[in-house]
């Protein structure tokens, strides 16, 4: 009498284009845009330093605050095993995310990986420990026009007459060195241009 056939286990939740389409918009792996998710000293640092900012006739667009540390691990994975940097196999489990890396041979893996990573759009490893997980950094972008007369956190005004007229945008342009002078006085260190985007201020610049 023949043996029944063994069951087939099917993966679930695979890694690729399907499951971030799915699950990327999701709350658990949204990234914030309030100044009010971030740690409580450099939310009070980053509100008073926008005020002057803003009294000083600056335009502000936020773009990015704290980070979803479940996104910055599902990002993170999929550039080393899509870079061949890990195995599928061997990455970690986390808590509320619900991803199965390892499709059952290397290729079909590393596929799912990189589909992540092109639809993330990621240029460069994401990092699991960065400022904006931690809520101690800010994406944004500061532009004016004219002269700008802005008070450093001691009340004494500064006149920035220099170019470029913003803070630092694109991937490409750091932005004027006097106005990230003014935002250290209130613990606001803007990042010099490396492979960190134009727009990133944090509590120590990295």
């Amino acid at each position: 009498m023949a043996t029944p056939a063994a069951k087939i286990a099917i993966k679930k939740n695979l890694s690729g284009q399907n499951w971030w389409t799915a699950n990327q918009g999701k709350p658990a792996f949204s990234n914030s845009t309030s100044i009010d998710k971030l740690d409580a000293t450099f939310q009070a640092n980053i509100k008073a330093f926008k005020k002057a900012l803003e009294d000083a006739g600056a335009s502000i667009q936020i773009s990015t605050t704290r980070r979803s540390e479940n996104r910055a691990y599902v990002m993170h994975w999929a550039w080393k095993v899509a870079k061949g940097l890990v195995t599928a196999d061997k990455v970690p489990a986390k808590t509320g995310v619900d991803i199965t890396w390892d499709h059952g041979n290397a290729v079909a893996s590393k596929k799912g990986a990189q589909e992540i990573v092109t639809a993330a759009r990621i240029a460069y490893q994401p990092s699991l420990t960065s400022n904006h997980i931690k809520g101690k950094a800010i994406d944004w972008t500061i532009t004016w026009t004219g002269d700008l007369k802005i008070k450093n956190k001691l009340g004494k005004e500064v006149v920035i007459k220099s170019m470029p007229k913003h803070g630092g945008q694109g991937q490409s342009h750091n932005g004027n060195t006097e106005l990230h002078a003014v935002g250290k006085t209130y613990g606001v260190v803007k990042a010099k241009f490396t492979k960190i985007d134009g727009p990133h201020w944090s509590v120590d610049g990295k």
